[in-house]
């Protein structure tokens, strides 16, 4: 419990506190870039994939 207190009242607890958050945020930024970058990257590849197999049928 004093580990609580001390964590949400002192100036190194809060700065403990601010970091944490951070990491925790900067993680879901990069989860979220990396997924949005997989999605563009296999929407390309369908459309490529999709582009080559109709010039073959042509």
């Amino acid at each position: 419990m004093d580990a609580l207190i001390d964590l949400f009242t002192s100036f190194s607890g809060l700065l403990s506190l601010a970091v944490i958050v951070f990491i925790f945020l900067m993680a879901a930024f990069f989860v979220r870039l990396i997924r949005n970058n997989v999605e563009k990257e296999v929407a390309e590849q369908d459309r490529i994939a999709a582009h080559s197999t109709t010039s073959v049928n042509r």
